[in-house]
């Protein structure tokens, strides 16, 4: 059952709660739309960092504390190892039934049953992603650095290390958990657990991703790290902190299905 109430709020905390609202919701939604407009990474990062510093979406949190900095990275590691546990190298080799019913029944929400779609690299070899087609880099992803250079690469490794972290951090844990809570959200407290709308959330931070079961499993994991240390610079770290190691992981293998 719901606990969310709306209280009478004077004109000046209605405006407060109508701006934090804004501030919280449409840098997601501006960002989202980046995503669909744009594949240039580095218009992308610029463009999140303009509307983070437009919108200030921290104003509304304490600081940083540093003590909680090792659980957010343990947790952000954690959550590398859902991700891609089951579809690395080893395990493919050592297990590969295992893998292909999770690719069926756990990636693609859209396409059940199904698993990742193949493309030739033109060199005799199946990959989980398109690569560029014809020129020098044929052969690689578009993301590969040898093919963008390394420049572009931190850029894209900045975005979602760092400002996807942040924007999806502030949106689903500080504002939507608590908004569904109560009004105004941002006076919720955030070490408050209500498993269902913990739940909720997670699962829509889960299907915005191809690997929405990992996806609602990470959403778990940071919205209870939020909902403990009531830091949001602790999902924060934690979310940027599976990013930042994704992206190594993705560069290694070269698993770019999963960027």
């Amino acid at each position: 059952m719901s606990e969310r109430r709306a209280p009478e709020l004077t004109p000046e905390e209605q405006k407060e709660n109508s701006w934090a609202v804004i501030a919280h919701a449409l840098p997601f939604a501006i960002w989202l739309t980046l995503m669909v407009w744009s594949e240039n990474y580095l218009f992308r990062t610029i463009g999140g960092l303009i509307i983070l510093a437009a919108f200030r979406p921290w104003r509304w949190y304490p600081r940083l504390k540093l003590k909680n900095i090792p659980a957010a990275v343990g947790v952000g590691i954690l959550i590398l190892v859902v991700w891609v546990g089951l579809e690395t190298p080893w395990m493919q080799e050592k297990a590969p039934a295992l893998t292909e019913w999770y690719d069926r029944l756990f990636v693609e929400l859209i396409e059940p049953f199904k698993t990742r779609e193949l493309y030739d690299n033109g060199q005799g070899q199946m990959l989980p992603y398109e690569v560029i087609q014809e020129g020098e880099h044929a052969g690689l992803h578009a993301y590969d650095p040898r093919a963008t250079g390394w420049f572009a690469f931190w850029v894209h490794m900045f975005g979602t290390t760092v400002v996807i972290a942040i924007i999806e951090e502030f949106f689903f844990r500080g504002f939507l958990y608590r908004w569904m809570l109560g009004s105004p959200f941002f006076k919720i407290d955030s070490g408050k657990l209500n498993w269902a709308m913990l739940l909720l959330i997670s699962a829509f931070f889960g299907i915005e991703h191809r690997e929405w079961m990992a996806g609602i499993i990470c959403g778990i994991a940071f919205g209870l790290l939020y909902i403990k240390t009531r830091d949001i610079w602790a999902a924060i770290i934690a979310h940027g902190t599976t990013n930042f190691l994704l992206g190594l992981y993705v560069v290694k293998f070269d698993a770019y299905h999963f960027w």
